[in-house]
């Protein structure tokens, strides 16, 4: 406001003033009761109040500030008050305006699969957007660590749909988890991977800064919130019964594979095979020093650590699952690889597995040679060598 304009506006207010009686000896508190009444009135009366250093003065001036929209007349409360503050009176400091509330950012969500018996796991973050959600899609393997992950704009209704249809066709179920242990699972898979060389699909740091801001952090297995470890550690017959973890479904796929017995399905050939003669007992020997040091080698070494984090996982998916013995049998099994030197032996879940695995190759291929046989008029070496061993021992 110019300060003709300001002027004349307050002569036009001090007329006003004047026609309601109100003369330039008026006090405070005449003053006081006629606020409110007109804006330019009111203009006239936050001048003459900067002339009357009274403390009441000072009040009345801040009731006015407060109560009056106007522009033009907060202005003139503010230049009086700093005359009065200028002549010695008190005048108090607004209180410092409230930061804008921010609104938190909306809160992730992690959701895990069961891990396979290839040791894949499935891994899910979701960040609700406008009129949707981000969702981060991974694969963890826990051989070659991350092998794939994207990020898609969805919304709840179609993610469910997603879940269902994994459900009912793969029998594929999730669990929700704590999105920062989820965080933490990526991360490990992402570096295990870059550390080894396996080949990743998707770009995990550009997807993961979209998402989170703060640094990677290491956490503990998230089964350990929900089980009292020392418990688990202490009870050995958690571990005698581990080989009922094979009859739960999600333990169905756990298998080896013929590539990761090729050499033990061979060694047994040779033993089965060997020109030298045998008796069933020498034979019964070999195969157990075999299967001994095939648990040992396959649960063992660079690949321990791999079993202890499925074990751990799977726990974890047990527990969320309502299945509380399991659950323990699980980590009890973990626990025992973690602080073994001889891989899987002694320990009943990784004999019975090795042994279940080796057993139903080793079938497979008695029936391809059977097989094979039927339809073959030519009798191989190692044939004539079982029958002629075969009529030996009758």
């Amino acid at each position: 406001m110019s300060k003709s304009n300001r002027e004349a506006l307050l002569r036009h207010g001090e007329e006003i003033l004047k026609a309601w009686a109100l003369d330039r000896d008026a006090g405070v508190e005449a003053l006081r009761n006629i606020t409110g009444r007109d804006s330019t009135a009111d203009l006239a009366i936050a001048a003459r109040l900067g002339a009357q250093a009274e403390p009441a003065s000072v009040e009345v001036l801040l009731a006015l500030e407060n109560s009056s929209t106007d522009k033009q007349v907060r202005k003139e409360v503010r230049r009086s008050l700093y005359r009065l503050e200028r002549r010695g009176l008190s005048i108090p400091q607004p209180a410092p305006a409230e930061p804008p509330r921010v609104a938190p950012a909306p809160a992730l969500e992690g959701s895990v699969s069961a891990v396979d018996g290839n040791g894949d796991q499935i891994v899910w973050l979701l960040k609700p957007r406008p009129g949707g959600l981000a969702h981060v899609f991974a694969v963890i393997n826990y051989t070659h660590g991350l092998r794939e992950v994207e990020l898609t704009p969805t919304t709840r209704k179609a993610l469910r749909e997603v879940e269902q249809e994994l459900l009912h066709k793969h029998e594929l179920r999730f669990v929700k988890a704590d999105w920062r242990y989820c965080a933490h699972l990526m991360d490990r898979a992402f570096r295990w991977a870059t550390e080894h060389g396996y080949q990743i699909s998707g770009d995990y740091p550009g997807i993961r800064a979209q998402l989170l801001k703060e640094p990677a952090a290491e956490m503990p297995p998230l089964i350990l919130r929900y089980v009292d470890l020392e418990a688990v550690r202490g009870d050995a017959q958690l571990l005698l019964d581990s080989p009922r973890l094979l009859e739960e479904k999600e333990f169905r796929t756990w298998f080896f594979d013929g590539e990761a017995l090729k050499a033990y399905i061979d060694e047994t050939r040779q033993i089965r095979d060997s020109p030298l003669v045998l008796n069933q007992a020498q034979q019964q020997d070999r195969f157990r020093a075999l299967g001994e040091r095939a648990v040992e080698e396959l649960f063992g070494g660079e690949r321990r650590l791999s079993w202890v984090y499925r074990l751990q996982e799977m726990a974890y998916f047990l527990h969320a699952t309502r299945r509380g013995e399991p659950a323990k049998r699980a980590l009890a099994v973990a626990l025992a690889l973690e602080s073994s030197t001889r891989g899987g032996r002694d320990i009943p879940f990784c004999e019975q597995l090795a042994r279940r695995s080796l057993a139903a190759h080793l079938q497979a291929e008695a029936e391809r040679e059977q097989e094979q046989a039927r339809s073959s008029l030519v009798v191989t070496p190692q044939q004539a060598v079982r029958e002629a061993q075969q009529r030996r021992q009758r």
